[in-house]
């Protein structure tokens, strides 16, 4: 299993990743959407706010960090994404449904998500729960 780590600016990793503020869902709470966050070094206020946006999302899994069993992110990891190449977990769905899909592992303080969807966008400020 190949690793690749995405946003180290963005989406910051420093032994254990950035504070979750708030899961971000549409179609009334039923498709996981996102994440707000603060980065480690962030002050606590709503100009620092983050968000990570899920595009094409079909499955997700979530764990605290005591419980997981998996952590990708280590010690060197600037990021605490991670694009996981040739995964286990992938492989266990129907692929019909998952062209330009990839698994990825987002670290945050204490919970770890892990994602199939085709892309994760990184932007400032709070993520709207609206959309399709």
């Amino acid at each position: 299993m190949k690793t690749e780590t995405l946003l180290e600016n963005e989406f910051q990793y420093d032994g254990r990743g950035p504070e979750l503020q708030r899961a971000v869902w549409f179609r009334n709470g039923v498709i996981l959407k996102g994440f707000e966050y603060y980065n480690p070094e962030d002050v606590y206020d709503e100009e620092n706010i983050k968000h990570l946006e899920l595009v094409g999302i079909e499955a997700y899994s979530m764990a605290s960090e005591e419980v997981h069993g998996n952590i990708l992110a280590t010690g060197d990891s600037k990021a605490a994404v991670i694009k996981v190449v040739n995964s286990p977990w992938f492989k266990q769905f129907n692929p019909s449904h998952l062209e330009g899909c990839e698994h990825y592992q987002i670290m945050f303080y204490d919970e770890i998500y892990d994602v199939i969807c085709k892309e994760i966008k990184a932007g400032k400020g709070r993520l709207t729960d609206g959309g399709v």
